[in-house]
């Protein structure tokens, strides 16, 4: 997930967002300051502090638990501690928390000085869990495989040379990776320049599985693991647990962690999520606190509730390949026709308005006010278009966080002449389904969590018209715009902390919202909750993977 959060940044956002939540609910200022503060500032402890079972209670949002597949908030965010790869991120809270360290590598990677080749060596004596030997030949496998399992992480890896020709054969190898079990050395060279490439190698997608790994969906039957845990079992929709790796050595970069298990029960209701945690029946809970609780929550648990920050965007895709959607006059229309302070309010205040693509926390950020709500020119660009009355299908899943805005959709719809109705399905499919050409899905909820702090993570990963794929296209709004593809893999070639090129970023974002790719909404704060068990002077709110389980302790 990720641009590097200046502190400052942070706190100003958590702070904006505790402020909105003492106006919605007449929480203490108070303690909404120390709140603030003890999120952005504490590293948690380095000690190893070891109990028995971390008791998690997640939502329904985990789509796979194979490194190949996940591309959840979800699925990451328990994994990272599963499967690492060649490149990985610091285990700690702030802006430290996204830099790139070695995982599974020796060191940070040789690159030439045209930036097309990469050398990596893995550390000597890796094991996975089951006891076989990591080998340098199973990262070409593993990429490989992902092409195999039409991943959504291919795009991620279409510039390695040969990596296209693989795409179409599904054969042979991809040529521009070489790797050498004798030495541990892994080459790979790259088609052009590509500023996010080291970013890409400490993603899931790259972490190294064994060469007989089926390639097809492996989550109940979990692959062996090089991180500090190890997935013991997977029941989808109901609980998942992880176990200490008996393989596994710390290093200084993926240090020694406290629970010796972690049991995740996933649960759909928010309310009975937290009830669970309050009763002591969990130690900690993954949702979002009910809107309706939350000021007491506050006020009674205070000290077990930590509110964040993350980079993220929540909008509505419009599928430009779908009427009426392929107009751009009626995707204006929905742009002007939305209140982003009432969806504001749907989340209970802990959330801010926006009209970007890119969050607050990026430094290539610039505040847009293209599209100031006037339902009458909305009603007016619909009619324009000829689109009065058009049969709209509005997609969401079952989680309150999208189907509520979603139901909000359908009333705006209305009152601008569409013809709007509702489709929720259930949150473990809904990326899949509506990432699925043969969904045909019109518009629908939509969200973004950083993968890497960069903009390619949300330019070239979510509107580059050149990575739409048929299925697990993350592309929703399948925005395919010449002028824009060229522009992102211009930009691509470019270090993104330039001031000129971060000034292109800003007008990137611009174009794409005046032609409508999205409808964003808002970038939203979240909730962290634990049990009186809990000693949250160890919590760590990793800047890319959220709550960080391997790093919490007991009282």
């Amino acid at each position: 997930m990720r641009n590097r959060w200046t502190r400052s940044t942070s706190i100003v956002a958590l702070v904006a967002g505790l402020a909105l939540l003492v106006a919605a609910c007449g929480g203490s200022g108070k303690k909404a300051a120390t709140t603030a503060e003890t999120t952005a500032n504490t590293g948690g402890s380095t000690q190893q502090k070891t109990f028995p079972n971390l008791r998690v209670v997640y939502d329904t949002g985990t789509d796979y638990l194979d490194p190949g597949l996940s591309y959840t908030v979800q699925g990451w965010e328990a994994m990272w501690n599963v499967y690492l790869s060649l490149l990985g991120y610091k285990h700690v809270n702030g802006p430290d928390g996204a830099t790139i360290v070695p995982a599974l590598a020796q060191s940070l990677p040789q690159v030439s000085s045209d930036g097309l080749t990469y050398t990596l060596t893995l550390r000597k004596g890796l094991k996975y869990s089951n006891g076989t030997p990591v080998k340098a030949s199973d990262f070409p496998y593993t990429v490989k495989r992902l092409f195999l399992l039409d991943s959504s992480g291919v795009g991620f890896f279409t510039n390695i040379v040969g990596a296209d020709a693989f795409s179409k054969s599904k054969k042979g190898e991809i040529s521009g990776i070489k790797a050498d079990d004798a030495t541990g050395k892994i080459t790979i060279k790259l088609v052009k320049p590509q500023g996010d490439f080291v970013n890409i190698l400490a993603t899931v997608f790259a972490a190294p599985v064994p060469q007989d790994t089926p390639a097809k969906d492996q989550s109940t039957t979990p692959i062996p693991a090089t991180g500090p845990y190890m997935i013991q079992s997977y029941s989808p929709n109901r609980q998942f647990v992880m176990v200490r790796n008996p393989q596994f050595k710390p290093t200084e970069n993926v240090p020694a962690t406290n629970p010796d298990k972690i049991t995740v029960k996933i649960v759909a209701d928010d309310s009975a999520a937290l009830q669970q945690v309050i009763n002591g029946q969990g130690d900690y809970d993954f949702h979002p606190i009910p809107v309706d609780r939350l000021a007491d929550v506050q006020q009674k648990y205070g000290d077990q509730l930590k509110i964040y920050t993350p980079a993220n965007t929540y909008y509505y895709f419009m599928n430009q390949r779908e009427a009426p959607f392929d107009k751009l006059a009626v995707r204006q229309a929905v742009n002007y026709a939305i209140d982003r302070n009432a969806l504001v309010r749907l989340y209970g205040g802990l959330a801010t308005p926006t009209e970007n693509v890119l969050p607050p926390t990026y430094p290539q950020y610039k505040k847009h006010t293209i599209y100031q709500l006037n339902v009458a020119k909305a009603k007016q660009l619909i009619k324009s278009a000829g689109a009065e009355g058009a049969s709209v299908t509005i997609w969401g899943s079952n989680r309150e966080t999208s189907q509520k805005p979603v139901e909000y959709l359908q009333d705006v719809l209305k009152k601008i002449g569409l013809n709007p109705k509702v489709k929720i399905i259930d949150a473990a499919i809904y990326w899949t389904t509506v990432g699925n050409q043969k969904t045909k899905a019109q518009i629908g909820f939509a969200d973004w969590f950083q993968d890497y702090p960069h903009p390619l993570d949300w330019f070239d990963v979510l509107l580059n018209g050149d990575r739409i794929t048929e299925t697990h296209n993350n592309n929703y709004s399948n925005f395919d715009d010449p002028t824009v593809n060229s522009k992102i893999n211009e930009l691509k070639q470019k270090p993104s902390t330039n001031a000129a090129v971060k000034a292109q970023w800003a007008a990137l974002d611009a174009q794409v919202i005046r032609k409508a790719a999205w409808a964003p909404f808002v970038n939203r704060q979240f909730t962290d909750f634990f049990s009186t068990d809990i000693d949250t002077s160890c919590y760590v709110n990793h800047v890319l993977y959220q709550f960080d389980f391997s790093r919490i302790c007991k009282k």
